[in-house]
């Protein structure tokens, strides 16, 4: 499989060596081999063994439209046709085997040094000029004091907090400062900026959840989520937006309550901006963002520059990378704001500690069990009891909590929203170096309402190799590298979809959350719609080319005849929906909503649970629905509410 996706490739045009250097040189099926053994769900394993046994089996091909004969006895040329038929096959289920697949070599192939260039390099790098890598900082930030747990333990606080993100390690400041006792249980680790090292495949393994390989149970949706002291805000891309005043209306017409549109709620949002330090002052635009305004200014279309909350920030290429942890500690995420309030005041931070289940008693919160790794990695049992439980695992591992804990009811890991996102990518005939830059610091409204406040957002982020390796279409092992070694010119518009329509987020009988969500037919138009504005930017600013994410991907040279008409025909031959297209949720949210209704909520106007006293929800999946920004600073300002609920006695 491996080779084939990865062949080497003669060339004699090729003077990076990126085309004659195939995975087995590379190491790559051994790499592979490593990442399928960090996956954690077993009917991921199941699923996985299920695929390559049908790839091994002559019948299968055969049934398949191929020769009978199992993959790796066929010539190469076979093996390709093979691949191909089960990318673009009818059937979802092949066509989503193929993505899993092509996601994992690739990925093993383009997110590490390579073991055949030597001397931490990569032929891909070299052909694109990408540095790779930087050298590591003569200072950086440390890791906040953490609490090891060395032997079976008790302890007790007056509140426990299940996870250190934008919603928990916001609760958690709030109420150290206010002098109550904390203990923040964080299921990843605690790095300091020595442990950013820059390598992809390293840093999604040790800062997202599930290493980076969490995907939606069709295998259509990839599914990052920060894991790590200081959660998504540790690895996102500082965007700050408020929630906007139409979102604020009908989450309270949703809800049933006034909380959002109300002046405690605005009080909330201004608390969060100003400890966050959100501001415009270090939005100075890398060439990317540069490339968005340039395309939007041309059309007459709206743009406008991105608040972030960082300090100092250093902005140009370092800042590029920030997406796996900021070395120098300019990003404000709740590690080095928040989180460090509460450790100051006294909080214990226990990293590496996954919550089972939240204990009641009498109808009431009383603790949190959990499984705590030592220094030497040995598992033990810690028991933390507190009158009261914050729950802020986010919107995916909240719901799972709830249910192993038998606190399931019927709105808990309904309504997820995911905020799907695609991109179009240009061509440009200058450098870009679109690793580079302010993280996003220019975005358009221009499509945000397409339907009843429904529509998408345009932003850039910055590319390295996780996301070409992941998310690139593929037609042929020539072409995916082709694309990959133009990296220095390319550029993305990112469609960042508010959905209107939910999945849910189920809990296996080993109490493993499960996520199901496909696109629906109205928020596939939108997408439809935000492919094509995205075309039109990246031609307004310049591009040769552009092409899609498709499989295979859909490709135009602005500035033909009618290029637009087609590219658009080719994106419909294609489809949208279920592995024809890649997509990448960022933002999780809406599976534990706030809401007057227990029947169609989870938890109330203060965050607290419906069902049991003293438990209260402070992440995303408190959204009524989707946000339609990028979520931190309302998760924030939600956290928030619930911490004064909880100091208020509420």
């Amino acid at each position: 499989m491996c080779e084939t996706l990865l062949p080497a490739i003669a060339d004699d045009a090729d003077p990076s060596g990126l085309l004659a250097t195939g995975a087995g040189a590379a190491g790559t099926a051994e790499r592979v081999e490593r990442l399928i053994a960090q996956l954690q769900d077993p009917l991921d394993l199941t699923r996985l063994r299920r695929l390559l046994a049908a790839l091994g089996s002559p019948l299968a091909n055969l049934m398949t439209g191929g020769p009978f004969a199992a993959l790796d006895a066929m010539d190469p040329a076979r093996r390709e046709a093979t691949l191909r038929s089960w990318a673009t096959s009818a059937i979802p289920l092949r066509r989503a085997g193929f993505q899993a697949l092509k996601r994992l070599a690739h990925v093993a192939f383009y997110c590490w040094p390579s073991s055949a260039a030597g001397n931490g390099d990569h032929p891909a790098w070299r052909a694109a000029g990408y540095p790779g890598p930087l050298p590591p900082p003569a200072r950086a930030v440390e890791a906040l004091p953490a609490v090891a747990i060395a032997r079976d333990t008790v302890l007790d606080c007056d509140a426990v907090v299940v996870g250190s993100g934008a919603g928990g390690g916001v609760v958690a400041g709030v109420l150290a400062a206010a002098g109550r006792s904390v203990v923040v249980l964080e299921k990843g680790p605690n790095p300091g900026g020595r442990e950013f090292t820059q390598v992809e495949g390293d840093m999604l393994n040790a800062l997202y959840l599930d290493g980076g390989l969490l995907m939606s149970q069709s295998g259509s949706m990839p599914i990052l989520a920060g894991s790590c002291v200081g959660g998504g805000t540790t690895v996102n891309y500082t965007t700050s937006f408020p929630l906007p005043e139409p979102a604020r209306a009908e989450w309270d017409r949703l809800s049933g309550l006034g909380l959002f549109s109300g002046p405690a709620f605005r009080a909330a949002t201004g608390r969060v901006s100003a400890r966050l330090g959100v501001g415009t002052r270090w939005t100075t635009p890398g060439a990317r963002d540069v490339l968005l305004e340039r395309g939007c200014r041309a059309l007459g279309w709206h743009v406008d520059v991105i608040p972030r909350n960082v300090t100092d920030c250093r902005e140009g290429l370092e800042c590029g990378y920030c997406t796996y942890g900021c070395r120098h500690g300019a990003k404000n995420s709740t590690a080095r704001t928040y989180l460090a309030d509460a450790v100051a005041a006294g909080a214990r931070l226990v990293p590496r500690c996954d919550a089972g289940r939240i204990v009641t008693e009498r109808g009431r919160a009383a603790g949190v069990e959990a499984t705590a790794l030592g220094p030497d990695g040995a598992p033990h049992r810690l028991v933390v009891r507190a009158p009261v439980v914050v729950a802020a695992c986010g919107a995916v591992n909240t719901p799972a909590l709830l249910v192993r804990s038998g606190l399931g009811g019927p709105a808990v890991g309904r309504g997820l929203r995911l905020h799907p996102a695609s991109a179009v990518v240009g061509v440009f005939p200058e450098r870009v170096e679109p690793w580079s830059g302010g993280l996003q610091t220019r975005y358009s409204d221009q499509l945000a309402d397409l339907d009843g406040g429904y529509g998408v957002k345009f932003e850039t982020a910055p590319v390295h190799y996780a996301l070409p390796a992941s998310g690139f279409g593929w037609a042929s092992a020539r072409q995916f590298k082709d694309d990959v070694r133009r990296l220095g010119n390319l550029s993305i518009v990112g469609v960042l979809l508010r959905d209107r329509d939910a999945g849910r987020v189920a809990t296996s009988r080993a109490g493993r959350a499960r996520v199901h969500y496909e696109l629906s037919s109205f928020d596939v138009g939108h997408v439809r719609a935000g492919l094509k504005g995205a075309a039109q930017v990246l031609a307004a600013a310049g591009a040769t080319e552009v092409f899609s994410l498709h499989t295979p991907p859909a490709r135009a040279r602005p500035g033909e005849p009618a290029w637009l008409d087609r590219f658009m025909a080719q994106c419909d031959a294609r489809g949208y929906r279920r592995c024809r297209m890649s997509y990448i949720s960022f933002h999780q949210m809406a599976s534990t909503a706030m809401g007057r209704d227990p029947r169609r909520s989870v938890v109330g106007e203060t965050g607290e649970s419906h069902a049991v006293r003293g438990l209260f929800v402070a992440d995303g999946g408190a959204f009524p629905t989707s946000s339609g920004v990028n979520p931190m600073i309302t998760i924030m300002a939600i956290a928030d509410t619930v911490a004064h609920a909880i100091l208020a006695g509420a």
